[in-house]
């Protein structure tokens, strides 16, 4: 896996969702990105003939958004991948890795006006498939005195100080040591401001009813986390810290993020108990939807 991030594919669908996208990406250049590869999927119903289906318009709305990249002193391409019945979510991961793309961009909770609801349902299938890194730019539903015609996306959160607290959520697994890798790199390069390392102890703790056991679990899970800690830089390693909870793992490491102030999460997504066909038992992908901070979501490695 490459610990670089200096080429992106960004998952564009010309909604209102593309909009803060396109606003979030130049913020990435403090992961070292040059470049953008702006990738619109268009899918085209089997009733409908080629020649009377036209992709004008896509083309003009990518070239708007090429050229506020441009002016943010990024390389940007454009590539609309458009066919009968296309299917997002491959049609992204195929662009990755054509374009030999680091990772993947994708906004979570918009809405599509073209036939498939790309940052919806395609941002979970794209984080279920990828064998890429995905960074997720969440963002929330505001509504204005309960009128549906009165509501617009907005950003979760804010993406130009998302490496000033990283938290990184572990159950050891060789999956979350890969995530680890991640944020010891960006660290490495001086990136990061502070570091939390997190440790849910699952139900299997809970049970445990004799407390000696149950503290010796602890003390042993706080050692674990202190040698990670261990491999930090001088400077990100005293302004960092552990922490170690009990109880349903992603709503858990939701409360750390929110009460501790963290800007961004970086975590595997696969964990202890990964089947390749499913999404990691569930913990990422209750992450991925109740969280309000940006993602980065590092897969397990794959045959």
């Amino acid at each position: 896996m490459s610990l670089l991030f200096k080429h992106a594919i960004v998952a564009i669908d010309l909604s209102e969702a593309s909009e803060l996208i396109v606003s979030c990406v130049p913020h990435l250049k403090k992961f070292g990105l040059k470049k953008v590869t702006l990738v619109n999927v268009v899918p085209i119903p089997y009733s409908t003939k080629r020649s009377e289906f036209s992709t004008k318009k896509n083309e003009e709305k990518l070239d708007e958004y090429k050229k506020q990249l441009v002016k943010k002193d990024l390389e940007v391409d454009i590539e609309i991948r458009s066919g009968v019945h296309f299917y997002p979510p491959t049609e992204v991961i195929e662009a990755a890795h054509e374009t030999d793309a680091d990772f993947i961009v994708i906004g979570n909770r918009g809405h599509s006006k073209v036939q498939e609801m790309l940052m919806g349902s395609t941002a979970t299938e794209v984080l279920h498939r990828s064998d890429l890194p995905v960074y997720l730019i969440n963002m929330e539903v505001e509504w204005f005195d309960d009128d549906v015609e009165k509501r617009k996306l907005v950003l979760g959160h804010s993406h130009e100080k998302s490496l000033k607290h990283v938290m990184h959520p572990t159950d050891f697994s060789k999956n979350a040591n890969r995530a680890f890798e991640v944020v010891k790199k960006l660290d490495k390069d001086g990136l990061i401001d502070k570091v939390s390392l997190v440790h849910v102890q699952g139900h299997h703790a809970i049970a445990l009813k004799d407390p000696v056991s149950r503290d010796e679990l602890t003390k042993q899970t706080e050692q674990i986390l202190n040698e990670l800690r261990d491999q930090l830089s001088d400077k990100t390693r005293e302004n960092s810290s552990v922490y170690i909870t009990f109880g349903t793992p992603a709503k858990e490491i939701i409360s750390a993020a929110e009460e501790n102030g963290a800007t961004m999460l970086i975590m595997g997504s696969q964990g202890k108990g990964f089947v390749e066909r499913f999404f990691i038992g569930g913990v990422s992908n209750q992450v991925t939807r109740l969280s309000k901070v940006p993602i980065l979501l590092v897969p397990a490695e794959r045959e």
